[in-house]
């Protein structure tokens, strides 16, 4: 997502709301990456299993119901 290169990120927020923003970077990685919807992975088998591995999250949660507790966290599935 991001060029490489030294210059500033600049965020803006153009309404009056608070916004919460996590950003992550590294050095380039040596190999070729297989880039799913949620997760990057270094073979195309090993992002097959993880995206399927996220579907199963998805539906253990869904199945699960609204779990949320009263001061608003959500449980995590291992």
């Amino acid at each position: 997502m991001f060029e490489q290169g030294e210059s500033q990120l600049v965020l803006t927020n153009q309404r009056d709301e608070s916004a919460m923003f996590v950003l992550g970077s590294a050095i380039p990685h040596p190999h070729e990456l297989y880039l799913g919807n949620y997760s990057v992975h270094t073979s195309a088998a090993a992002l097959d299993a993880g995206e399927q591995r996220i579907a199963a999250l998805h539906r253990t949660m869904v199945a699960a119901g609204d779990r949320r507790t009263g001061s608003g966290t959500v449980p995590v599935y291992r």
